[in-house]
């Protein structure tokens, strides 16, 4: 395939982008409990804050795909709805290779970073991160003792599509909500307690999350499927102040790296270990 597709390419392209296969994935997952002002400060309109202020901390290791081959991903969440559906905003996602980044941000608007990621297991532990500019800004870790329920289940995301004005002022249209739908089928699922770790990042500001407790730590292996539709329009000058999560702090690039090593000694410690 060139530059100018033909007909037949599209349609299989088109086909892949309606339906991503994601197989063989080992994934950990923990859930913590956050304030309510600060995911009432997170979310961008038109999406509220749920009756319990949940986080989600996730690192996994796809196996294989239909669209970018094997990668490995880790992504922050807060609990959010949008009308009558529930699901999870994502602020901040990095992926391990420049295939997967391009191809989250591009079709979803999700704002996914380049990063180096771990994820490691032995006998009961599962542990990844994320590191990004010598910084290893999110740290997740399970030591799963239970079962987990295994079979088929549904998960809601929540992304926000938009590109700049070429002059830097504004968006070329009305940014979109996009509602991301993953169909997981659960062949291995083991349940117990978690940590998380979040380190100060100029780039990465996760660790500005309050994290009250740890609920749970969950690990599963399976194979999900994913869809996604554009739930609606929302207001651009709303916006704006949400729109740099895909952007690191110019201001720190611009001063080189002396401050990125800084910034690494400083933080190389972790500002919380979150247990429960």
């Amino acid at each position: 395939m060139g530059f100018v597709k033909t007909a037949e390419e599209i349609r299989k392209i088109q086909s892949i982008y309606s339906r991503i296969q994601f197989l063989n994935t080992r994934n950990l997952t923990v859930t913590f409990e956050t304030t309510t002002e600060s995911i009432r400060a997170l979310l961008p309109p038109p999406l509220e804050p749920t009756p319990e202020p949940l986080g989600v901390a996730w690192v996994g290791d796809i196996g294989n795909s239909n669209c970018v081959g094997p990668f490995m991903s880790l992504a922050l969440y807060i609990r959010a709805r949008y009308q009558d559906i529930v699901g999870n905003y994502c602020i901040a996602s990095a992926m391990s290779t420049p295939e997967a980044t391009m191809f989250a941000r591009d079709l979803w608007g999700e704002p996914a970073k380049l990063a180096k990621l771990m994820f490691e297991s032995q006998d009961e532990f599962v542990w990844g991160s994320a590191e990004r500019y010598e910084v290893r800004y999110m740290s997740l870790r399970g030591r799963l003792t239970g079962a987990a329920a295994t079979g088929r289940r549904e998960h809601s995301f929540f992304h926000f599509k938009y590109a700049p004005r070429a002059n830097g002022t504004g968006f070329d249209g009305a940014p979109q909500l996009v509602l991301v739908t993953a169909d997981t089928t659960v062949e291995v699922g083991k349940r117990g307690r978690g940590e998380l770790v979040f380190r100060d990042s100029a780039h990465d500001p996760v660790s500005e999350i309050p994290v009250k407790q740890v609920v749970e730590a969950v690990y599963t292996q399976g194979h999900t499927y994913v869809t996604a539709r554009t739930l609606c329009e929302v207001d651009p000058d709303e916006f704006m102040a949400y729109s740099f999560s895909k952007t690191d702090a110019f201001d720190v690039v611009g001063e080189g790296t002396l401050l990125h090593a800084q910034a690494a000694r400083k933080t190389r410690v972790g500002r919380g270990q979150y247990r429960n």
